[in-house]
């Protein structure tokens, strides 16, 4: 491309004269250049600019500039702008907005909730907008069961399954139950402790002679397991015993060894209606077992528990 300068100016040298039209300029509307003496040629003769000579608008290079005297290009003969770079005029040419960027303007264009992001109302999760409730709820036994008190008319069960002739008022305190007396059989001693407790001194006849305990002792599991079904032979499968809540104390006062006859005996320490599950009363009960002597007495004093038990009260 060649450019047109004025006379005293180098032709290879950009300089402070203004290009003129010219076959490859804008504005060139013939063969050549304006008539001698006249101005030089209007902007309303300028042809169109083309895509390679415009850019930006606002660029004051020489590609952009009309003839001399004339406006820099207008916007509308800029290169053309993408739809990244627009920028919105007005709020009826805004930019889409996305979804994920749209925020609620109000109750009634608030987001919609995703079907799995929803929560299903409930008595422990209101609708929105419902006021909050308040629920009553029953007193709930261990284990979140609620127990109401027996209806009249159906048989009340020991804990055996035999009908009951004993409830909560009968357990008085202070009344106490001879649980008899067990003997203490030393293949079942051995054969408990092989099972569930096989410690040397438990299993081992030869190592627990050569002990300080000058023999086999029975596990203190197994002589607790002798006071229970002790318990339950002579009070549980007459009473209307519903469970236990646990044991206070368990205490093996004095070795048991095999052939011991042992003594049984049940307390009863306090009862109360219990507050937690209704239609039951809280006994709270002492047992002892003492090993007897050769005239049947008792000698020594080998296992004490203090546990309690919910029993039911007498059906009206």
């Amino acid at each position: 491309m060649t450019d047109i300068a004025t006379p005293g100016t180098d032709p290879d040298r950009p300089g402070p004269a203004t290009p003129q039209p010219g076959p490859d300029r804008p504005g060139f509307t013939g063969p050549g250049t304006s008539p001698a003496g006249t101005g030089p040629t209007s902007w309303d003769q300028a042809g169109p600019t083309v895509p390679e000579q415009a850019s930006d608008a606002g660029s004051a290079g020489p590609q952009q500039t009309g003839p001399a005297g004339t406006e820099p290009a207008v916007s509308d003969q800029a290169r053309p702008i993408s739809p990244e770079q627009a920028r919105p005029a007005g709020p009826d040419q805004a930019r889409p907005i996305l979804p994920e960027q749209a925020r609620p303007a109000g109750p009634e264009q608030a987001r919609p909730i995703l079907p799995e992001q929803a929560r299903p109302a409930g008595p422990e999760q209101p609708a929105p907008g419902a006021p909050p409730t308040h629920h009553e709820s029953s007193a709930a036994a261990p284990g979140g069961s609620a127990v109401a008190s027996s209806p009249v008319g159906i048989p009340v069960r020991s804990g055996t399954g035999a009908p009951a002739e004993l409830f909560f008022e009968d357990l008085t305190p202070g009344r106490t139950f001879d649980l008899g007396v067990v003997l203490v059989d030393g293949d079942e001693m051995v054969a408990f402790a092989r099972r569930f407790d096989p410690q040397w001194y438990h299993v081992d006849p030869e190592q627990a002679a050569a002990s300080h305990h000058g023999g086999l002792i029975a596990s203190g599991f197994y002589t607790v397991s002798l006071f229970m079904r002790a318990y339950v032979d002579h009070v549980l499968a007459r009473a209307a015993a519903d469970a236990s809540p646990g044991l206070e104390e368990l205490r093996w006062l004095a070795p048991v060894r095999a052939g011991d006859r042992l003594t049984v005996r049940l307390d009863v320490a306090g009862s109360r209606p219990s507050a937690a599950r209704p239609g039951l009363g809280t006994v709270s009960l002492t047992g002892t077992m003492f090993r007897l002597g050769p005239d049947d007495q008792p000698d020594r004093e080998v296992l004490r528990t203090r546990f309690r038990g919910w029993f039911t009260l007498r059906p009206t």
